[in-house]
């Protein structure tokens, strides 16, 4: 909770008091029917920010999301404006925190507001501008609201970071002793196996011969899915730091798409590049970015395996705001909302045999690099994985 004793700092320091109340209140009912239509304008300007889009997950969720801006709305008209009332309105800085909303958001989310709220306030003064004591009274409110959100994201946020951070150490630590303690038998077992699958072929009935091979390869295939997950471990484990360097955009994703190609072809995939010819240097650890797009090629490539005409495109785009963009959409058979909401968490997975890591590996490099990454339903049928990072500066 914020702290109590912030409240009437705040107060004080903005000018709130028992008139500014009476003025908030008997505003509301004049401006509630305005409540939708800056609702309304509100989530037009989120959904048209990438970055802001990034963390809202499905339409329903907008929706709802409209709603409770709407009855945040009515709860700034109608107060009380006691410790109760603030507490309530800090958890908004809370569920920023939670749904990793960027803090940049929540200042220009508040004046969208603010706007919206003046506006009203205009439309329906009977001069048609109001008066400076009702404006005083929105801003006021406004600035109150705002502090103790950032003041609530910030507390929190601290506590999310440094319980991450200890989470990751843990983490890096358990899965360095689990790699060398199963790496070893790991190794020791296959080797066997391929003894086995050698010495099977001499075994004369030909029935015992097919049924051995059958048996190991079996084997083989466990082992080397648990190979996939003890690396998937590790990748994921380490992707904790960058060494940075400027790099080529162009080149570096031209370079995973030339050495993926043979392998994606041979598949009877087809394979289109559709990469911008205009470059752009990055800030960036190349062999990082590199996993990045061969994790999203990988899944493409399992998500188009029982297509009848496997297309993958991976696009590569400068984007207005300085961002650097690639993304690789397939004609798979698509995920639901409620998957897209939750791919970049690890153990996340509708494959039968998918660690549920390639992607939660993905969030972990671009977040370090500044960037976001986003997987949605392709218009015309698929998935699109997509991530994007700052592009450097001169």
């Amino acid at each position: 909770m914020a702290d109590s004793s912030l409240l009437p700092v705040l107060r004080a320091f903005v000018g709130f008091d028992e008139d500014s109340a009476r003025r908030l209140q008997a505003m509301g009912p004049r401006l509630e029917p305005h409540y939708h239509e800056i609702a309304d304008a509100f989530y037009e300007a989120v959904l048209a920010d990438p970055g802001a889009r990034s963390v809202l997950t499905s339409d329903e969720q907008v929706r709802r999301l409209r709603g409770t801006l709407t009855g945040w709305l009515q709860g700034v008209f109608t107060g009380p404006y006691d410790e109760a009332y603030f507490e309530k309105r800090s958890r908004i800085g809370r569920m920023h925190v939670k749904v990793g909303l960027e803090q940049r958001y929540m200042l220009a989310a508040m004046n969208l507001v603010r706007v919206g709220l003046h506006h009203a306030v205009m439309q329906t003064a009977q001069d048609g501008v109001g008066t400076f004591e009702d404006h005083r009274a929105v801003d006021q409110i406004c600035e109150i609201e705002l502090a103790l959100m950032l003041e609530t994201y910030r507390e929190d946020y601290v506590l999310k970071k440094t319980a991450e951070a200890e989470s990751l150490a843990v983490m890096g630590r358990l899965t360095a002793g689990l790699a060398h303690e199963i790496r070893n038998p790991l190794n020791a077992a296959k080797l066997q196996l391929d003894v086995l699958s050698r010495n099977a072929e001499s075994v004369q009935d030909p029935s015992t011969r097919r049924r051995i091979l059958r048996r190991t390869k079996l084997v083989q295939g466990e082992l080397y899915r648990l190979s996939v997950l003890l690396d998937d471990f590790l990748n994921l484990a380490r992707a904790r730091r960058l060494v940075p360097v400027r790099c080529d955009a162009c080149a570096l994703v031209t370079e995973v798409v030339e050495l993926r190609r043979p392998e994606i072809e041979s598949r009877g995939i087809e394979f289109i590049n559709d990469l911008e010819s205009r470059s752009c240097e990055l800030v960036a650890e190349r062999d990082r970015l590199k996993q990045v797009i061969n994790n999203l090629i990988t899944n493409a490539v399992e998500a188009v395996a029982e297509c009848r005409q496997p297309v993958i495109r991976i696009t590569s785009r400068r984007l207005p705001d300085d961002r650097w963009e690639v993304a690789v959409i397939d004609n798979g058979p698509g995920v639901s909302s409620d998957v897209a909401g939750r791919a970049f968490e690890s153990f996340v997975t509708t494959k039968d045999a998918g660690t549920g890591l390639g992607l939660a590996i993905v969030k972990r490099i671009v977040d370090l690099h500044g960037g976001g990454a986003e997987l949605s339903a392709d218009p015309e049928a698929g998935t699109r994985a997509s991530f994007w990072i700052p592009i450097a500066s001169d």
